[in-house]
């Protein structure tokens, strides 16, 4: 990996008030993925090797990578790559790195989200530039989902 490569990475962190399995299903469970992932279910077993897909409900699949680490309900590492589907912009481009670490903590789930791996400012970075940001709001929500139960 070139120094570039290791610099250039987007980086989110926020305190989301829930639990950290209620965090972890939100991430992880197609359906609960849907609501928050630009209507964008994730396919994968989560096993490590195995594929991940992330597929809109026409099944137009939008995102491919590979499960490089799980240790549920604290970290996801995953390969992220854009398909034509869902920039062609960006489809181009090497595969990078996502990974999501979930911790306990008084307020709820502290998560940290790193992507990682690009080359450079890549239409991928600007492809999860704000919407990373996004889901993360959206997760924001749960504790908001969970008072109206």
């Amino acid at each position: 990996m070139s120094e570039t490569q290791i610099r250039i990475s987007h980086r989110h962190e926020r305190t989301i008030q829930a639990p950290i399995e209620d965090v972890w299903r939100t991430l992880t469970d197609s359906d609960d993925v849907r609501c928050h992932f630009y209507d964008s279910g994730m396919d994968s077993s989560l096993m490590p090797g195995a594929a991940l897909r992330y597929v809109t409900e026409d099944g137009v699949v939008t995102v491919e990578g590979v499960v490089e680490e799980v240790d549920e309900p604290h970290r996801l590492v995953h390969s992220f790559a854009v398909t034509a589907e869902g920039d062609a912009a960006a489809a181009s481009d090497a595969p990078s790195r996502v990974t999501w670490a979930l911790e306990p903590s008084d307020e709820g789930t502290h998560v940290l989200l790193v992507h990682d791996g690009f080359a450079g400012r890549t239409a991928t970075w600007r492809y999860v530039e704000d919407a990373w940001e996004q889901i993360l709001d959206g997760l924001s929500e749960l504790d908001a989902d969970e008072d109206e139960d």
